[in-house]
């Protein structure tokens, strides 16, 4: 395929990190179009050098004069008193002109909308955007630009930005993780520091070992770099081309973005130096193209990742030194031209290429030595430490003409405030705060408790399964009151969409012949490519309903959005992974119609207590979904069999996690070592007064549910200390988040 790209298909930005306002000055030297970069709050690089409020004030207006934009992440999932301090923390920055805001908290992109109606919102990649579904949703609530997850094809890619209308910005050049990005709960819930926080402390990085006793970096992907693929992308639309590494160093993020430019600028077979250039820079065992034509593989991941070499060190070394003279030490400048005139008894002036005028003091009459041109030109051009330089400046002088230096000087500082404030006043705009404005940081006295009223009545009941025997050991316990099975428990190989539905309708009579509400529980990723799969069920949901399907419990975002755009957001159930931090996202789910939501995990006791749970269910049991991959852990190590086996990783301390494959959906799960149990809890669960409780079984076994099923009975029922054999965990219940 040729790599010729038409001219005007090419409109696509080069989109930078900056992690410090030292690296947006590098990567704006090597030539991005735009950067992104995140200030001291609500970021996802918590630990990168975010600038404070006056370095990124000043940050932004000098993206500005050089005709750069400045994206600002604040693509964390927020609490409540955080929310409340939004609007303040981001006022300074909107009225600076700030270009666009990353979001992935729903609550968030609630408040920007009511706050800063004329901000630009992108979708971070954080929201796990999937598909078109998801992206027309968003778009109906002012969102302008989709970064979807990093794990889609470029065909994907393309249907997104065809049929949403939305732009499309897509990670081309960088780390990757190796979990749906927003859908990581592995650091949080080992460590306490959640990704979804800005947090994470990358145990996907960590030496794993894994079926047949395979040991290495199991769970951990090659960098990613796309830059054979660059001309596929601009012919699909990609608006922006994103290169990840808000963490690294200037030198790095300068030297990568000046490689995408030049082949942005010019598609076409990559040179041998530049390819090295690039691994030289850093790699993780090698490149990957990543998923774009791709759905997953062995060859994408970092099984081993061997040390540098002493000359690959210096190599390196010689490199980022390089790049350091190049980009870091030589600030890019604002090229003025234009012209100065200095006639005798008329006032000294410059007059810039765009017509622009700026006038001085009164051009006397020489008594003595008179100015040359070439002296009022070296004084003039003495631009300094400012954003501006003269490209060229032709000097006219009528005569013997004299002006002090001092005047002369006050004439340049005219030029340069003017031009200064000209390209800069365009981007001002004046916030005007809401009527009933939440209190700025510090300020206490717009708190008020975010709890609705409490229910003095105990919660229903239920259970969410994996297998046909959790199922039948949930069926016939007296106290549950419904039951989600997974969608992938009525289909497989051969199994079509007339058969995949009358096993449904079987589960639908089983449930009604046991007394028990039926549930389906949907992929925990959708995408696309299985949308044949899944369509006859979506194109049947209403007919199921009136036959007595309760609901469906949607875990992605794209499940969501589709029942939410057919009118049918009253038989959705959000999971946990729809997540609702904050009011502000619980109404956001209700605006949308969504009947019921499940209280986040990582939210703490104290929490959980002062939030609206009228309409939520608690998990009080169950091995939380800590990643969810489209890398498959059975086919980079034995080899894929279209079982769905449950394998497990053991990490470097003997703790096993298991994860089960999903053949039908081709994903991962990778569950928690040890089960989440709130079972002797019963007390503050009653207090929180959630609509329902969860009872969720992966990994069970019969026995091992009715233990379960049992030690609940005992602890919620007879409000006895319940017995259950085993290791268990009260997850985020007494700690919570950073």
């Amino acid at each position: 395929m040729t790599d010729k790209v038409n001219k005007h298909d090419n409109q696509a930005e080069l989109l930078a990190p900056a992690g410090s306002v030292a690296a947006m000055k590098a990567v704006i030297a090597a030539g991005a179009d735009a950067v992104y970069i995140g200030g001291t709050r609500f970021g996802a690089r918590a630990y990168a050098e975010n600038p404070e409020e006056a370095d990124l004030l000043e940050a932004i207006d000098y993206a500005h004069l050089r005709g750069v934009k400045v994206y600002m992440t604040v693509n964390t999932l927020l609490k409540e008193e955080e929310l409340k301090e939004l609007p303040g923390y981001l006022a300074p920055f909107y009225e600076r002109g700030l270009d666009a805001v990353l979001v992935q908290d729903f609550g968030v992109l609630s408040v920007i909308r009511e706050h800063f109606p004329l901000m630009p919102i992108h979708a971070s990649t954080q929201m796990t955007v999937t598909g078109p579904y998801s992206a027309r949703l968003l778009k109906e609530f002012g969102v302008t630009r989709v970064v979807p997850a990093r794990e889609l094809s470029l065909a994907e890619l393309r249907r997104i930005r065809e049929e949403s209308g939305l732009e499309v910005e897509a990670f081309v050049h960088g780390a990757l993780c190796v979990c749906y990005s927003g859908r990581c709960l592995m650091s949080s819930m080992l460590g306490g520091r959640s990704g979804n926080r800005g947090r994470c402390a990358q145990p996907c990085r960590l030496a794993y070992e894994g079926p047949d006793g395979i040991r290495g970096d199991l769970i951990s992907p090659k960098d990613l770099c796309t830059i054979d693929h660059v001309g596929d992308m601009l012919r699909a639309g990609i608006a922006s081309f994103k290169i990840e590494g808000r963490m690294k160093q200037p030198e790095y993020a300068a030297g990568v973005v000046s490689i995408y430019r030049k082949y942005m600028d010019a598609p076409g077979p990559v040179s041998r130096e530049d390819r090295r250039m690039l691994l030289t820079l850093y790699n993780r065992d090698g490149f990957t193209d990543g998923y774009l034509h791709r759905h997953n593989g062995r060859e994408m991941m970092a099984f081993k990742r061997p040390a540098l070499s002493p000359k690959e060190e210096q190599a390196r070394k010689a490199l980022y030194e390089e790049m350091n003279a190049c980009y870091v030490r030589q600030e890019k400048k604002v090229l003025l031209s234009g012209r100065a005139e200095l006639f005798p008894g008329r006032p000294a002036r410059v007059i810039l290429s765009d017509g622009s005028v700026y006038e001085g003091a009164p051009v006397q009459t020489a008594d003595n030595v008179p100015l040359t041109a070439e002296r009022v030109k070296a004084q003039l051009m003495k631009t300094g430490g400012t954003d501006f330089a003269f490209a060229d400046l032709d000097v006219r002088v009528g005569g013997p003409v004299f002006l002090p230096m001092k005047l002369l000087n006050d004439l340049r500082r005219t030029v340069l405030e003017g031009e200064r404030e000209k390209r800069l006043t365009p981007f001002r705009r004046v916030y005007e705060p809401v009527a009933g404005e939440a209190a700025a940081p510090g300020d206490q006295s717009g708190k008020e408790a975010a709890a609705g009223p409490k229910r003095d009545v105990a919660p229903f009941v239920t259970v969410t399964v994996e297998t046909r025997e959790q199922l039948t050991a949930a069926a016939g316990t007296s106290f549950v009151t419904r039951i989600a099975a997974p969608v992938s428990l009525f289909v497989g190989d051969g199994v079509g969409s007339e058969e995949m539905l009358k096993n449904v309708r079987i589960f639908l009579n089983f449930c009604k012949n046991h007394g028990k509400e039926p549930l389906l529980s949907l992929p925990y990723i959708e995408r696309p490519e299985k949308e044949v799969l899944l369509a006859p069920l979506y194109a049947a949901a209403r007919e199921l309903a009136e036959e007595g399907l309760a609901g469906f419990l949607t875990p992605s975002f794209e499940s969501m959005a589709r029942f939410c755009l057919a009118g049918l957001s009253h038989l959705v159930i959000a999971d946990a992974s729809i997540y609702t931090y904050n009011s502000r996202a619980q109404a956001f789910l209700r605006e949308l119609g969504v009947r019921e939501d499940t209280i986040p995990v990582e939210l703490n006791r104290r929490e959980i207590l002062e939030r609206d749970n009228t309409s939520g269910e608690l998990i009080v049991y169950g091995r939380e979904v800590l990643m969810v991959t489209a890398q498959c852990l059975a086919k980079n190590t034995t080899g894929c069999t279209r079982t769905s086996p449950c394998l497990s990783l053991k990490d470097r301390k003997g703790v096993r996690f298991p994860v089960r494959c999903d053949c039908a959906f081709c994903l991962n799960k990778i569950y928690n070592s040890v089960p989440l149990s709130l079972l002797d809890e019963e007390a503050a669960v009653r207090r929180a007064a959630p609509a329902s409780v969860r009872l969720a079984f992966t990994t069970e076994n019969t026995a091992e549910t009715e233990e379960v099923l049992a030690a609940f009975w005992e602890g919620f029922l007879l409000k006895m200390k319940p017995s259950l054999a085993g290791e268990r965990t009260k997850g985020h219940w007494a700690r919570g988040v950073e």
